[in-house]
């Protein structure tokens, strides 16, 4: 069985990259562009990892991954792993994103080798 990974993020060509990478790779990848999207995703499903940008329209991903985390725990399932991206380095949300202790936060433009092994080493 494939692992699964929701891949959160306003921008589609991001998202459309992630998803043939993550694929290619054998993963099963879910798209939200954005946390609401992700939280209805999330009642439905069970994820391996989670990977989210920061900045975003509507909830950001720090609040989203809040958010996830709860839904989680009402459906008494683990939370996964998750990854923070973000291309605006905000001192005060990087405070916030690490203070969930993610696997990765890491700031676009990003080494996709370096986002590869940071996605294996968070799933097995």
């Amino acid at each position: 069985m494939s692992k699964k990974i929701l891949v959160i993020d306003d921008e589609e060509l991001l998202t459309k990259t992630f998803s043939r990478m993550l694929e290619k790779r054998g993963y099963e990848v879910f798209i939200a562009k954005n946390g609401q999207d992700a939280c209805e995703i999330a009642e439905e499903e069970v994820f391996d990892l989670i990977i989210t940008d920061i900045k975003m329209p509507g909830i950001d991903g720090i609040e989203t991954v809040k958010q996830l985390r709860n839904i989680f725990l009402k459906r008494k399932k683990i939370y996964p792993p998750e990854i923070f991206i973000t291309g605006f380095a905000d001192e005060h949300q990087e405070k916030e994103a690490k203070k969930l202790n993610p696997v990765a936060y890491i700031l676009k433009p990003f080494d996709v080798q370096m986002l590869l092994q940071r996605i294996e080493n968070a799933i097995n």
